[in-house]
């Protein structure tokens, strides 16, 4: 059996509008449906659950050295957490592929030695994306990684094999001033303050990153995205698409019958409210009513 082909904006939205009574979709109604009633039901989410679980995700920054200040990624929403990430060996690539990287002939690794470890992209092309080695080769230096490299390298990116993972302290900017700060520090960062809105703010590391040597740092930072800034055609909006199949038919299916002020309206919104209600709960975490088992001595 062929593996079911993933949904798209598009693929969702007419099955929905189907299902609202009309069997051949307009391409008015499609777009109308894709701009608008998507979107409302973005925004219903957004509304009634800031962290579920669907929403967490991870984000990779290269750090500049003397640079302590940075924006936040474009679809953050909130609770950042940062682990600064930093290696002993760096190279320039001999070469690279979507799933591989050719390492620098001088790299000494042997396969135990390197099987495990992270590399990060840190400058040219693919700054910014790591994966995980899974494989190596010590005669052709070819190290598999998996997943996939975000952005394939090629001969001119330089990279790092991570080595040390350290979690950096999250402190109000406003106490950090007050008690600590010194911004001629450099150093290895250890702390981190956060500043402004979440749609427009930033990041300050303390100490300003600097190394003595060639190694440059990473960030891992872990947050919850904002569904409203997602990418529609991104790889977590994809994502969502299929996970919250129901969610998005039932909301786009209420919302045609409303358009086209069909009494079923009604019953649909219950519907849609219904599920909606229902994915929420079981996206918090520590909310999660899958495994829950309940008796009639539960109620007494």
């Amino acid at each position: 059996m062929a593996v079911p082909t993933n949904p798209t904006a598009t693929t969702l939205v007419s099955e929905a509008i189907k299902k609202a009574g009309h069997s051949s979709p307009t391409s008015g109604q499609i777009t109308r449906a894709e701009d608008f009633f998507m979107q409302e039901i973005k925004n219903d989410i957004h509304t009634l659950a800031k962290k579920p679980k669907f929403l967490h995700t991870t984000s990779i920054l290269v750090l500049t050295e003397g640079k302590n200040r940075y924006a936040n990624p474009t679809d953050y929403s909130s609770d950042m957490e940062m682990t600064l990430l930093s290696g002993t060996n760096d190279g320039t690539a001999q070469d690279g592929a979507v799933g591989s990287i050719t390492l620098a002939a001088t790299d000494s690794f042997i396969d135990s030695g390197i099987v495990g470890k992270e590399i990060l992209i840190t400058a040219n092309t693919g700054a910014g994306s790591m994966s995980q080695v899974t494989a190596y080769d010590d005669t052709t230096k070819v190290a598999t990684v998996t997943p996939d490299f975000t952005t394939t390298p090629d001969n001119t990116s330089t990279y790092s094999i991570i080595d040390a993972y350290d979690h950096l302290e999250q402190t109000p900017s406003f106490e950090f001033d007050r008690k600590v700060r010194n911004d001629t520090l450099l150093g290895r960062p250890t702390h981190f303050m956060p500043i402004g809105s979440a749609n427009e703010g930033e990041f300050t590391l303390y100490p300003t990153p600097y190394t003595d040597d060639t190694s440059v740092y990473g960030i891992r930072l872990r947050y919850y995205a904002n569904i409203m800034e997602l990418d529609n055609t991104g790889t977590l909006m994809t994502k969502l698409y299929s996970t919250l199949r129901n969610i998005w038919i039932a909301g786009v299916k209420a919302k045609q019958l409303e358009d086209d002020m069909d009494n079923r309206q009604f019953a649909a919104k219950q519907e849609y409210n219904s599920a909606l209600q229902a994915v929420i709960m079981r996206e918090q975490y520590g909310m999660d009513l899958n495994g829950l088992v309940m008796s009639v001595s539960d109620y007494n």
